[in-house]
């Protein structure tokens, strides 16, 4: 709180000031005058809570002063001193509603009685007001979500817009605001956003729809409606890392629904095209359908059959996206997921050439984290590019060969895996299947097997979401200290000393 002491005796000022513990009356600021007019300049700015003020002052007495105070600043507390108790004085100090009327010489123990008087009707006053802003707020959020709502109790909705002193007579626009940058306070946002549009005079309800999303709906006439456009400009020049989903006018206070999911259609946009920032639709974009249902069977087709041809059918795939920006963007991730994740089933070593994803579980957050299709698209390139490397890699060895890779890759977590299973699995005894895997790998199938488990125990110590003793079991080692012995033998490191060295 902040207090504004004006008298013309500078002995009287100084000596209250020093004399009493302001901060321990939760008095953090304080100010003095020498007279009523230097009052009331001062009390222009500073906008004191509590206003200590002589009655008898030289160019504004203190009664005229706080006359004019009140006008000025009404939730001001004063409370007059003064060595004459005369009686009109203090007529006109109970009409300004004078907390105190204290006598000179000021007793001190009198005068932290009357402050905290003044301090505890300031603090009470001060919490209505916040309690009063909250229910509001809160009303104001009620009213936003039941707006959007499709089917809605007209008499209902016309009390909530009365309690708010929301317009039920105006044209209504509902935008979706959509912050990308993370780390938001989103009540802090709200406020800001509030606050643009009131500047200029719009009566608008605010509320935060989660994921960096915002609705906006304003209420405007028709001489407001030309202006709307430039101000949605406007916003996203004054606001950075914003973009506006625009939605259609609705002419009725009923309507305000259609808007909203427009606003909803036109915001989705933004998944296809990141330059832009202020988004709008047109009707034809309503009578669109969904992704073709058979897309899935023929990526996969392209997968198992015709490998060589994947990269060629994800790009065709992406540039009709880019021209058919309607589908929503939750369904095409979650059909981008459904690719990768089949990717990584029929390609099991694809997961390690990828940064901190070793599960079809990591792989699906990565990709959902993505904000634009470009992303998403240059991920899925990377794991093309990667499939790519893997053939490379197993086209110089025979179909028995990279059959045996395959099942090992498949199967290296199970703890019972072993080179008589693997050998039965393809119907060859285990000592000639081991000869024909040494001629061409040139390393025996037990010691590739034991490779292949140390490398992906490498991968996921780079990762500490990790246990060492989770590492063990995830990459087919039933004892804790077996992997650790082994390990050591092929790195010269513990799985500890590794991990260590690679987050350092």
């Amino acid at each position: 709180m902040k207090i504004l002491i004006a008298d013309d005796e500078d002995y009287t000022r100084e000596g209250l000031i020093d004399s009493i513990n302001w901060n321990s009356m939760g008095i953090r600021e304080v100010m003095q005058a020498r007279n009523g007019m230097e009052a009331l300049a001062v009390a222009k700015w500073f906008k004191p809570d509590i206003v200590l003020t002589d009655i008898r002052m030289p160019k504004l007495n203190g009664i005229q002063f706080a006359a004019e105070l009140v006008q000025l600043n009404p939730q001001s507390k004063i409370i007059f001193m003064s060595g004459y108790m005369e009686i009109d004085y203090l007529k006109s100090a109970i009409q300004l509603a004078a907390v105190d009327y204290l006598e000179k010489p000021i007793d001190l123990a009198v005068l932290r009685s009357a402050i905290e008087k003044a301090a505890k009707d300031i603090k009470a006053k001060q919490q209505t007001s916040m309690l009063k802003a909250d229910r509001k707020e809160l009303q104001q959020q009620k009213l936003a979500n039941t707006l959007v709502c499709k089917d809605n109790d007209k008499e209902m909705l016309y009390k909530l817009c009365n309690e708010v002193a929301f317009p039920t007579d105006k044209h209504y626009i509902c935008l979706i605001i959509w912050n990308k940058k993370s780390g938001i306070n989103s009540e802090e946002f709200q406020s800001h956003i509030l606050n643009f549009w009131r500047k200029f005079k719009l009566q608008v309800l605010c509320n935060y729809l989660g994921e960096g999303k915002y609705l906006v709906i304003i209420a405007f006439g028709r001489k407001e409606s030309s202006k709307l456009q430039a101000l949605y400009r406007k916003m996203t020049e004054s606001i950075p890392d914003i973009t506006l989903g625009i939605g259609f006018d609705a002419a009725d206070i009923m309507n305000i629904y259609n808007s909203y999911q427009t606003a909803q259609l036109a915001i989705n946009c933004a998944f296809y095209e990141e330059e832009e920032r202020v988004f709008m639709i047109d009707e034809e974009i309503l009578r669109k359908q969904g992704v073709e249902p058979g897309i899935y069977g023929e990526f996969m087709k392209v997968l198992t059959e015709e490998p060589f041809q994947l990269k060629n059918w994800c790009a065709a795939f992406f540039t009709d996206l880019r021209k058919q920006k309607y589908y929503r963007k939750e369904k095409i991730q979650t059909l981008l997921v459904s690719f990768a994740a089949s990717m990584a089933g029929q390609y099991p070593d694809l997961m390690d050439y990828i940064s901190g994803v070793h599960s079809k579980e990591d792989m699906e957050q990565r990709m959902n984290r993505f904000l634009t299709l470009t992303e998403i698209e240059e991920f899925m390139k990377a794991l093309i590019e990667k499939i790519e490397s893997i053939q490379q890699n197993q086209s110089k060895y025979s179909r028995i060969i990279r059959g045996v890779m395959d099942y090992i890759a498949n199967h290296y977590k199970e703890s019972d895996l072993s080179i008589t299973r693997i050998a039965e699995y393809f119907h060859f005894s285990p000592t000639y299947l081991n000869v024909l895997f040494k001629q061409e790998t040139q390393v025996t199938l037990k010691q590739y097997l034991s490779d292949y488990r140390i490398e992906k125990a490498k991968t996921l110590l780079a990762n500490e979401y990790y246990k060492i003793s989770e590492i063990s079991e995830l990459c087919g080692y039933a004892n804790g200290n077996y992997f650790a012995k082994v390990f050591k033998e092929v790195t010269d490191l513990t799985p500890l000393e590794y991990r260590k060295q690679r987050t350092e």
